[in-house]
């Protein structure tokens, strides 16, 4: 199979692409009271020999355009040293997340792993943003920022980012960070695994504290079934790498889209028709006051 440097030698880049991975068979291609510090106050780490990139995500069988177009475009002109990527192709979220964390930590010697979900839309200015807050010691996993509502097909769905911070008591409960401080990085307690970045030294770890054992079964308190005590298995991997003493960060400038559907219906027309009419109504405002405050013209005369 030819390299992308061959099929686009503008690039001059080699990224490995093989055939697709058969559910859970992975073949590699190729409010807290955690502060938040500003983004561009953060030192990333230093190079290493194999500080490289490999994409991972999981499907079951196709994917978003927008998500696709991004994850291509991201790759070949980011100019970050991705090298690699794997697609787990299945319909168990969990066994398919487990394989490829496999795959990366015992069949391939890139120290970091990025996972991007089948709906995400990586850009280069977001990923950029993760890349250079990671640090192998301090931050050796990053997350970027996404929004997910509970009501999904509605006109109207209610946002909240992917961005959780654990209850003292009860681990089937959490709260959303929000409203979430602009352009932060804020340590945190779970995220989702949409566009997260992570680093080797996290699988030695795990593995160390937690033996060989999957890290994303899902799990439900079956005492008390009628309550919403389903736990993902996103949160249940961050619940053991809390466990293990590894830290979680989130870069809420990293912001990237997360597709999905809605309803075009009269609700929607007036939400957007009257959303926009306030719009106006506020910038027109804005630029009376501006005019208001302005120096009033010198219309007197020299002699």
């Amino acid at each position: 199979m030819r390299s992308v440097s061959e099929l686009c030698p503008e690039y001059g880049q080699q990224i490995q692409f093989t055939s697709k991975v058969e559910d859970g068979e992975a073949i590699t291609m190729g409010k807290s009271g955690n502060p938040a510090k500003r983004a561009d106050q953060v030192k990333p780490v230093n190079s290493t020999a194999n500080d490289q990139i490999m994409v991972v995500w999981c499907d079951n069988g196709t994917v978003d355009g927008k998500f696709m177009e991004g994850v291509v475009y991201t790759m070949l002109t980011s100019g970050l040293p991705i090298t690699s990527a794997q697609r787990v192709q299945g319909n168990q979220i969990g066994r398919q997340r487990q394989t490829a964390f496999d795959v990366w930590h015992r069949q391939t010697d890139f120290d970091w792993l990025l996972w991007v979900d089948s709906d995400i839309v990586l850009t280069n200015e977001s990923l950029q943003k993760v890349w250079n807050s990671r640090h192998i010691q301090d931050r050796p996993v990053v997350s970027g920022t996404y929004f997910i509502s509970k009501q999904m097909e509605s006109s109207i769905m209610q946002p909240y980012p992917a961005v959780f911070m654990a209850h003292e008591d009860d681990k089937y409960l959490m709260t959303y960070v929000h409203p979430l401080p602009p352009d932060a990085l804020m340590k945190v307690d779970y995220a989702g695994f949409g566009f997260l970045l992570m680093h080797r030294s996290v699988a030695d770890k795990m593995r160390e504290f937690h033996g060989d054992i999957s890290f994303f079964i899902e799990s439900m308190d079956e005492a008390n079934r009628e309550k919403d005590t389903f736990i993902g298995e996103d949160i249940q991997f961050f619940m053991k790498m809390k466990e293990a003493g590894i830290p979680l960060h989130v870069h809420t400038g990293a912001t990237v889209k997360h597709m999905k559907r809605f309803a075009f219906d009269e609700e929607f027309y007036k939400l957007y028709w009257i959303t926009m009419a306030n719009s106006q109504v506020a910038q027109a405002r804005k630029e009376k006051e501006a005019e208001a405050q302005a120096p009033a013209p010198d219309t007197s005369s020299s002699n």
